[in-house]
């Protein structure tokens, strides 16, 4: 008569985490089938079936179940030292790194090219260290600071408009955009139809230059737009 076969014991908490990590779509596929190992285990699968259902060997089973049972999740990462070593020294990567952050000789801003070129290494692996790290020096965050000094009490009161609008009040976000182009194309284009784009003319006829005034109403969502030909104090 066979033994029975005895479950692996997992708390409750091992388990949301095992079962997380076969799920996720971030898991790498080694991390997948080791998690499904153990849960399947757990189950009270026997070693021979898990590793049917899994697709790996019963060797391979037996090898997890020993380390998780020594060291509980942490024992189904790799061991230090093994999978692909870094193609660069830790040194180079750091330096590649920290060279991004200071302006080459003559230049505004590293980019990759000439970066690679500086470093001697490729364009695909100063991109993927920028890419880990965050640093994207072709970007440039822009910003402004008043020097009203009641900015500060003017700001909260504009917030508090936002948070808590006195009842039935309009409360409209308002802006301008000055020196825009009135253009008048020379003749109609075609409308869009089907096996086409629609079309329009590369002539067109200038009309000066106006001014678009635009508010956003904030509880609905409506957009208010007004143009003028002039932009004066008044308007």
């Amino acid at each position: 008569m066979a033994r029975p076969v005895r479950a692996l014991p997992i708390t409750d908490a091992q388990r949301r985490e095992l079962e997380t990590l076969a799920r996720r779509p971030t898991s790498t596929q080694r991390e997948a089938w080791r998690a499904q190992i153990i849960l399947h285990r757990a189950d009270g699968l026997s070693q021979e079936e898990t590793a049917r259902r899994v697709e790996v060997n019963r060797p391979v089973v037996s090898l997890w179940e020993k380390r998780f049972r020594q060291a509980g999740l942490a024992g189904l990462g790799d061991a230090k030292g093994r999978g692909r070593k870094p193609s660069i020294a830790s040194a180079t990567q750091g330096e590649i790194i920290s060279r991004a952050t200071r302006p080459p000789p003559g230049r505004q801003r590293w980019s990759v090219r000439t970066m690679a070129q500086a470093m001697g290494v490729s364009k695909a692996t100063v991109q993927r260290l920028w890419s880990a790290n965050q640093i994207k020096p072709h970007l440039v965050h822009t910003f402004k600071l008043s020097k009203d000094p009641a900015f500060e009490a003017k700001f909260w009161d504009v917030i508090g408009l936002y948070l808590d609008p006195p009842d039935k009040a309009l409360v409209l976000c308002c802006d301008e955009k000055s020196q825009c182009q009135a253009l008048e194309r020379t003749q109609p284009g075609l409308p869009l139809g089907v096996g086409h784009i629609r079309t329009k003319t590369h002539d067109y006829t200038r009309h000066g230059t106006i001014t678009l005034f635009a508010a956003l109403s904030y509880l609905d969502g409506k957009i208010f737009g007004q143009t003028a030909p002039r932009h004066t104090h008044r308007q």
